[in-house]
């Protein structure tokens, strides 16, 4: 993709791309799992982050299904009107979710808010810096750099191999993910210590 599309151009070219990496590979859900699994089997359990897939979106769920039965502390976003721009509730395997935002499923109200110390982030393309192009409400740019300023958080981005563009324009507020994990193995873009 050229660096001189709009953001807007830019999303729509990376959905159109996203749906067809969903439709020709499938669910890589599982993948995902052996691919993040092989980092931190060794590491004793922490608090994660998922999401609740919506369209082509990668699906992070058999990995937070693991994570939560390995003995994690598993959550999911919840987009909030305030600088934060997402707080993370409490979810378990068979939990209830509950329309929100943008039509994305979320824990209901009554689930414990919790910080997580990984974020696993959905995106419509990546750069091999590290730049996401998301769909640009900022909702996680924001929590990232709430999470960031207040103790620390690893951005796991979670994607297809044939989303990677050569480069997307960033702009100061936009977060730089720490790794990226697709079908095809993880991508650290810095040192995460994970």
């Amino acid at each position: 993709m050229s660096a001189d599309l709009t953001k807007t151009e830019l999303r729509r070219r990376a959905v159109a791309v996203r749906d067809d990496l969903a439709a020709r590979h499938g669910d890589i859900g599982e993948r995902l799992v052996l691919a993040f699994a092989s980092r931190v089997l060794l590491k004793p359990p922490r608090t994660i982050a998922g999401y609740a897939p919506t369209r082509s979106e990668v699906n992070p769920m058999p990995l937070m299904s693991f994570l939560d039965a390995a003995g994690w502390c598993c959550s999911l976003p919840v987009v909030v009107d305030t600088q934060e721009g997402l707080v993370f509730r409490a979810w378990h395997e068979g939990d209830s979710l509950m329309p929100g935002t943008f039509g994305v499923r979320v824990p209901e109200t009554r689930a414990e808010a919790v910080r997580p110390d990984i974020v696993l982030v959905p995106l419509l393309a990546y750069d091999e810096a590290g730049h996401r192009l998301g769909y640009g409400a900022g909702c996680y740019d924001r929590a990232l750099a709430h999470l960031r300023r207040t103790g620390g958080v690893l951005a796991v981005g979670l994607a297809y191999a044939g989303q990677r563009v050569a480069s997307l324009p960033a702009q100061a507020h936009d977060q730089l993910l720490d790794l990226l994990v697709t079908e095809e193995g993880v991508t650290e873009f810095g040192k995460t210590g994970l």
